[in-house]
């Protein structure tokens, strides 16, 4: 049996289609961010620390500085200066 070129030509569209629209979900699934991890607040008191407040929140043998980082970009500073009554977001694993 003999495909034409016509039908041929339906068949690669499908398959094209089809194609796409995996990548399509493929795509989607890989863009869809998760949900923030939950974070508890810290209102900075007189004397505190970035670091000294990221200590107190880091498991053991991880680093502090991976902590300080995700205080810093869950509360939306750049520098690690902190002023009395400041609130900061400290996210939680």
């Amino acid at each position: 049996m003999q495909i034409t070129r016509k039908q041929l030509s339906v068949q690669l569209s499908v398959l094209l289609a089809t194609i796409c629209a995996v990548f399509l979900l493929i795509g989607g699934a890989a863009e869809a961010e998760e949900p923030p991890a939950p974070a508890v607040e810290h209102v900075v008191a007189a004397g505190d620390t970035l670091w000294d407040i990221a200590s107190e929140h880091v498991d053991a043998g991880d680093d502090v500085r991976v902590v300080v980082d995700a205080i810093k970009e869950r509360s939306g500073i750049e520098s690690s200066s902190l002023h009395v009554g400041q609130v900061l977001q400290i996210p939680q694993p």
